[in-house]
């Protein structure tokens, strides 16, 4: 009777398992499926997020990426001066926005302002988010120090993206109205 011939003779490799091999493909094709998920999440408009974020993260995250973007031209903002502004303010007939930081606001603001600072919008945005949106269709204007700052230019830039239909500029700032010896609140 004859054997059967020995397959295994003259190998000097082990034979790995077929389950191994197939594994290291399926890793493989799994890794490049991520790879090729995370270029298309990069080229798309509107990428997912890498991170859970909570919703108020998004936002403050959105806020701040709105005031810290490129203020609308100047041609695009409309000003006021004093002369304008005083009986609006009087007359309580428009939302008075103070785009100063908190600090100087406590020292001393426009009768009837809140509080937008620049360097804060998301926190203080958010904070007012009842009072912002039913005001949004009402006459916005907003101050800054005056002279060469520009938060009020940033904060009306981004009221405005934020869907406000109008926002106006009071240019003289906090530094005209006290000039001019006009009434000062402290909260």
């Amino acid at each position: 009777m004859a054997s059967a011939p020995d397959l295994t003779q003259g190998r000097t490799e082990p034979v790995r398992p077929v389950y191994l091999r197939d594994l290291g493909r399926v890793v493989i094709v799994a890794l490049l499926a991520v790879l090729a998920g995370q270029i298309l999440n990069r080229v798309c408009s509107h990428p997912l997020p890498i991170v859970y974020q909570s919703p108020e993260q998004r936002l403050a995250a959105e806020l701040t990426k709105l005031i810290n973007a490129p203020p609308f031209q100047p041609s695009d903002l409309q000003t006021i001066g004093l002369s304008e502004f005083r009986p609006i303010v009087d007359g309580s007939s428009a939302l008075i926005v103070d785009a100063r930081s908190a600090p100087f606001y406590e020292l001393g603001h426009v009768p009837g302002a809140i509080n937008l600072a620049r360097d804060d919008f998301a926190h203080d945005y958010q904070a007012l988010s009842k009072r912002l949106q039913a005001s949004r269709d009402r006459p916005t204007i907003v101050y800054c120090s005056g002279g060469e700052c520009h938060d009020s230019k940033l904060v009306a830039s981004a009221l405005l993206s934020l869907g406000f239909s109008n926002v106006k500029v009071f240019t003289g700032g906090w530094e005209e109205w006290t000039q001019a010896n006009l009434p000062v609140a402290k909260d």
